[in-house]
């Protein structure tokens, strides 16, 4: 065995006594910094070498859509490369910039990803010219980690929604905007920062940032001002004012006008970026949305899913109910609980179980919060004969893939960790073979956790 090899096999066998151990926790931690400062570094340092412009996306929903958009747009002029699926953490940021996989929970994968990282520093790096990430944040301090890392040239600040609140995270939404508005902060005077000022956290940053600005939304003023919103079943479409001019802009595989912020962001992006409107409007009538995120799949028996599985907030969950309403036949919501609300969880489950009533006839409630988006449901008129409850989503999934009929509209929405509505989808799927293509958190690991 080469010396390489031996040095592998010891640090494998050593990560795991120490992580299976559980009076050795502490020890576990420490791997963990190692491996982050490591990666960290070598991040940095590849940046350096490629010098890519980076654009940066912040905010509390909205991220990967918008980084896939900001892609689909920049991808047609420029080499460009984005973050994966949403890893948007300082460890997501350099596993993306080192174009390498996470290790999840998985001791012996992190060795992996700690090796494959020292071996990149012998290899030539992948050329592009604009970087695309999403800069996440779920606790105080994080955004400056980030920062550490990759120093955004060109910064969209979505919104600010309640998330990620309660023990060890933030007291309330003015700590979240604090925190996310470092990142627009750190671009460079010569750089640009997009603002949704339909919100009204991050309006208060216009006029108070050192780089240059360009104000996005549908309010008057805006330097990209969306007006004439259409949503219907076949799609988006909106008319874009800017500089006096009015420009059609029409999304057909996009559901719901939550989406138009996202894509206000590129259409800014790429103006700043040099690019003609027939080259933005082009990518914007080809654009999909990424998996998980209001997209349509065959169900069984003739049915219809809206598949929005990636993960919910109370404004998303209340935009898709809407989007719900708009089709004709059964409409059965399938809600999960939405988490990281703190001690606005009870109340907020409430007000959704309400909207479910006003925009569906049948609601299938999935978790801890169940019973509240069941005595919201009931509260809004929905008979207690439509409304089903269950401890996961598996479970009602096999309860909904009996009951599906043509024409039946199904909405599945719900968080990620504990919740897991992809399962559900699978569940209904016609061709339960393209799960794999179509829906989120389909790798080994995430199929093996709940």
């Amino acid at each position: 065995m080469s010396s390489l090899a031996s040095f592998y096999d010891f640090v494998h066998r050593t990560v795991l006594c120490y992580t299976e151990d559980p009076d050795k926790l502490l020890m576990k931690a420490v791997l963990k910094t190692f491996v982050l400062t490591l990666l960290r570094f070598l991040a940095r340092r590849r940046l350096a070498q490629i010098q890519p412009k980076v654009v940066g996306i912040t905010g509390s929903a909205g991220k990967t859509s918008a980084k896939e958009v900001i892609y689909e747009v920049l991808s047609r002029r420029f080499k460009t490369k984005k973050s994966e699926k949403n890893l948007n953490t300082e460890m997501g940021l350099s596993l993306t910039i080192l174009g390498l996989k996470a290790g999840y929970s998985s001791a012996g994968a992190w060795v992996e990803t700690v090796f494959r990282a020292l071996g990149s520093l012998f290899k030539k790096p992948e050329d592009y010219e604009v970087l695309v990430l999403e800069m996440g944040v779920d606790r105080p301090g994080e955004m400056d980690e980030i920062l550490r890392i990759a120093t955004p040239n060109i910064m969209v600040f979505l919104n600010v929604k309640n998330g990620h609140l309660g023990e060890g995270r933030f007291p309330n939404r003015q700590a979240i905007f604090e925190e996310k508005s470092k990142a627009c902060a750190a671009v460079p005077k010569e750089g640009w920062v997009v603002l949704n000022t339909d919100d009204p956290f991050v309006k208060q940053l216009a006029g108070h940032l050192p780089a240059n600005t360009l104000s996005i939304g549908t309010e008057e003023g805006c330097d990209l001002q969306a007006v004439d919103l259409n949503m219907n079943t076949n799609g988006l479409r909106f008319t874009l004012r800017t500089e006096g001019k009015e420009l059609p802009v029409s999304l057909p595989h996009v559901l719901g006008k939550q989406h138009v912020t996202m894509v206000l962001a590129a259409i800014a992006v790429g103006f700043i970026q040099g690019l003609p409107w027939k080259a933005i409007e082009l990518s914007l009538q080809e654009y999909h949305l990424p998996p998980g995120r209001m997209n349509k799949i065959e169900g069984l028996n003739g049915s219809l899913i809206i598949d929005s599985s990636y993960n919910a907030s109370p404004d998303t969950m209340g935009a898709a109910l809407e989007i719900l309403g708009l089709f004709h036949g059964r409409k059965i919501a399938a809600l999960g609980t939405m988490n990281e609300l703190g001690e606005l969880a009870e109340s907020e489950h409430i007000k959704m179980g309400k909207a479910a009533a006003a925009h569906a006839d049948m609601l299938l409630a999935v978790g801890e919060q169940a019973k509240n988006l069941a005595a919201g449901a009931e509260r809004g008129g929905m008979s207690a004969s439509m409304i089903h409850t269950f401890r996961t989503s598996k479970e009602a999934g096999y309860f909904l893939s009996a009951l599906l009929d043509r024409h039946d509209t199904v909405l599945a929405k719900g968080s990620q960790n504990g919740v897991r509505m992809e399962h559900l989808v699978k569940a209904c799927m016609k061709n339960p073979a393209e799960a794999r293509q179509l829906l989120v958190r389909q790798e080994p690991y995430w199929l093996t956790h709940l």
